[in-house]
């Protein structure tokens, strides 16, 4: 559908007032969201949650609820709750042309503004985009399609095509311009326009919207387990995000370490053996985490010397509460196999890969990755009959995610691999998410550093490295109390929105979401760190 350009030209003369150019608010009236505010605005129509399944375990369970989505300034409502139905999404936004999105650089860390603030942006009336919300000061520079220039803007630059114009986006950190909506994909950022975003809730008739949710780090054990103990309760680490994370069709996230009702936590605070009480899952069920992936080093390997006990226990337990796990299991099958999931006629597969402690790269390579607490050629990858993580072999995982491709709409594959405490990837992680690429997955997700990295787009498709700690005790410096969820948002079988909102974790257990300012401060970071990588391989 594409929108009528006349449409915005009757906006921008309707009505004059503050810098010339002022419209009539409309629908909710929110003006200027900041990077944290805007992120509960954002979200679909009520969806049944999929029936997932492990292929070809037999462990996984079926079962359906409601992931209640935000539509105004309020909390989602977590899963297991009851809530009203509400409505398909119309357009309700007087100031915002039917089938039109407004789109800004995925640079700027903003997610909405006012109805009020369309006209002003798009004529050019806002000299800084602190104007409308943004904690960044960025002159705003309206861009636009050839053909879809309103009369009253005057672009400072036009492009034949969308893609010529997100490559500008990207390029132009203040830039903002009215696209049509489905022509928009995750190169832009879209505003949400008092509160309504036409790509995330589309009008009745359009392709199903899908969104995930993705998390890096969660460690249990240590002091994550003792602020449990003292508070009396195994779902704190989730209180505060809990809400953010069940607005999601799918959520999964990273369990680094294990969940065991057998082995009695070490009472050592620096100790390496993360293990926590099975209790803790209350908390994943809380959240809406649908899945964790257990392809990763402390998933069989600890200081303790469990190995595989507590890896089978942690199987057990995630089984026992209805969590599906990927990316480990009692064998190499097991381990290898997707986590699988149908959300809206959309089949969706999830496989782990563990590039650190089942790393099958030539040994000068994996010496880049050792844990250092290592033994020299300690091995935690499954076997035919071995319990373990499913290993970085690239015959075998590029022969897996394209045996995905073929049966699933939608094929993520997460790495666990990199370096600790390094913002960017080396290059044969880098080279390994591009094959993972070239045999077909939809995007690329990865973890394991403890701070976050950046993203690079490759063949036309996203790849985002680390998200960093999501709940972890390390307190020790700013970067690794920080980390990422991250919003991905597909219609059809295409990445057309990715939205990371940063959080903060308090008190060694509990992150939060981040303030704009605070939000502001980790992007520098991400993108700082994605120019890097460019540069790199440039």
């Amino acid at each position: 559908m594409q929108g009528d350009p006349s449409r915005l030209s009757a906006l921008l003369r309707r009505r004059g007032g503050r810098r010339g150019l002022i419209l009539g608010a409309a629908g909710l009236g929110v003006t200027g969201l900041g990077a944290a505010a805007g992120a509960s605005l954002l979200g679909g129509g009520d969806t049944p949650k999929a029936a997932q399944t492990i292929a070809p375990s037999p462990t996984a369970t079926a079962e359906s609820s409601d992931k209640v989505l935000a539509q105004k300034p309020a909390q989602a409502t977590p899963r297991g709750l009851t809530s009203a139905r509400r409505k398909p999404a119309i357009q309700v936004v007087a100031d915002l042309p039917a089938g039109m999105a407004l789109v800004s650089s995925p640079r700027l860390p903003l997610f909405g503004v006012g109805g009020a603030d369309v006209a002003e942006l798009l004529g050019a009336q806002v000299p800084s985009w602190t104007d409308v919300g943004s904690p960044v000061d960025l002159p705003v520079e309206p861009i636009a399609l050839e053909g879809q220039v309103p009369e009253g803007m005057t672009p400072a630059a036009t492009f034949g095509t969308y893609d010529e114009l997100a490559a500008e986006l990207g390029r132009r950190p203040g830039a903002v311009a009215l696209v049509p909506a489905d022509q928009v994909d995750f190169r832009a950022n879209v505003l949400a326009v008092d509160g309504y975003d036409p790509v995330r809730e589309p009008a009745d008739g359009g392709e199903p919207i899908v969104r995930i949710g993705v998390v890096g780090d969660i460690v249990p054990g240590r002091n994550v387990h003792f602020k449990m103990l003292h508070y009396g309760d195994y779902t704190r680490p989730f209180h505060k995000v809990a809400a953010e994370l069940s607005s999601y069709d799918l959520t999964f996230a990273n369990l680094e370490g294990n969940l065991s009702a057998n082995i009695e936590p070490p009472s050592d605070t620096h100790t390496f053996s993360f293990i926590s009480s099975p209790q803790m899952l209350d908390g994943f069920k809380l959240a809406g985490i649908d899945a964790v992936s257990l392809a990763n080093n402390h998933s069989t390997w600890n200081s303790a010397g469990w190995g595989v006990s507590a890896l089978v226990d942690t199987l057990d337990a995630l089984d026992a509460a209805g969590v599906a796990r990927f990316g480990a299991g009692h064998n190499l099958d097991e381990a290898r196999a997707g986590w699988t999931s149908e959300v809206k006629g959309k089949r969706v597969a999830i496989v782990g890969i563990d590039g650190v402690t089942a790393n099958e790269q030539p040994r000068d390579q994996f010496a880049t990755v050792q844990n250092t607490a290592l033994g020299e050629g300690e091995y935690a990858g499954a076997g035919p009959d071995q319990p373990g993580t499913n290993p970085f072999a690239v015959d075998q995982f590029l022969a897996d995610i394209e045996g995905l491709v073929g049966d699933y709409d939608i094929v993520i594959p997460y790495f666990h691999f990199g370096v600790e405490y390094v913002a960017v990837p080396p290059d044969w992680a880098v080279q390994g998410a591009h094959a993972a690429i070239d045999a077909g997955a939809t995007m690329v997700l990865t973890n394991h550093p403890h701070v976050i990295q950046g993203m690079e787009i490759y063949a036309g498709k996203p790849i985002v490295y680390s998200m960093g700690n999501f709940i972890f005790d390390q307190m020790f410096s700013v970067e690794v109390r920080e980390g990422l969820i991250l919003e991905i948002v597909l219609r059809g079988n295409t990445v057309v929105g990715l939205r990371p909102r940063g959080v903060e974790i308090e008190d060694f257990h509990q992150p939060r979401l981040m303030t704009a300012g605070e939000h502001a401060s980790l992007m520098d970071r991400f993108w700082d760190a994605s120019d890097r990588l460019a540069r790199r391989s440039s």
